[in-house]
C-alpha cells in the first residue's frame, strides 16, 4: 500500500473542498438532476430536454440562421450542429437555403409541428414534478437569482 506524503495528502484535501465549493459544479449537478426529470418525461415520446427546447425555439423563431438560433439558445455553433442531426434526419426540422446564397435558415417541418404538439404534455408533467420537488416558492427565487446571475455575469463580458 502506498503511503501519501504531507503534500499529497494536503491536495488530495484541498481538491475535495475545491470540488465542494466550485460553482460550476454545483450549477452543473442541478441542472443535470433537473434535466434527468425532463429527459424521463419527454423520453415516452422519444425526444430529449434539448431536443424539445430546439424543436420548440424554431417553431417559435424559424425559419431561423443556425448562428442565431446558437446564440438565442445559448449554445455553441458545434453543439447545435450536434443537436440538429437527428432533429433533420427525423424529418422534424429542414436545414435549407437562407435568405441569400450564402445563409442557411433552420425550419420547422409539418412532422416538427406535430411532434411538438405531442411532446407539450409531457413537458408539461416534467415541468410541474420539477416545480413540486423543488417547491413553487424555491422555483420563483432560482429563476429571479439565476437572471439576476446572467446579467451580471454578462456585464463584464
Amino acid at each position: 500500500m502506498q503511503t501519501l506524503s504531507a503534500p499529497q495528502t494536503h491536495a488530495i484535501a484541498a481538491a475535495g473542498l475545491q470540488r465542494s465549493a466550485c460553482t460550476d459544479a454545483k450549477a452543473h449537478q442541478l441542472a443535470r438532476v433537473i434535466r434527468q426529470q425532463y429527459d424521463a418525461e419527454l423520453g415516452k415520446v422519444g425526444l430529449r430536454i434539448t431536443q424539445y427546447r430546439l424543436l420548440m425555439e424554431v417553431l417559435a423563431h424559424g425559419p431561423v440562421r443556425p448562428c442565431d438560433l446558437a446564440e438565442t439558445m445559448s449554445l455553441s455553433p458545434s453543439t447545435l450542429t450536434r443537436t440538429l442531426r437527428p432533429l433533420i434526419s427525423a424529418g422534424w426540422v429542414d436545414l435549407g437555403p437562407g435568405s441569400d446564397g450564402r445563409t442557411r435558415s433552420v425550419r420547422i417541418t409539418a412532422a416538427g409541428r406535430g411532434k411538438c404538439a405531442e411532446g407539450m404534455p409531457h413537458w408539461s408533467v416534467a415541468q410541474a414534478k420539477v416545480h413540486r420537488l423543488i417547491g413553487s416558492r424555491n422555483v420563483s427565487a432560482l429563476h429571479a437569482l439565476i437572471g439576476e446571475c446572467v446579467t451580471r455575469i454578462s456585464a463584464v463580458e
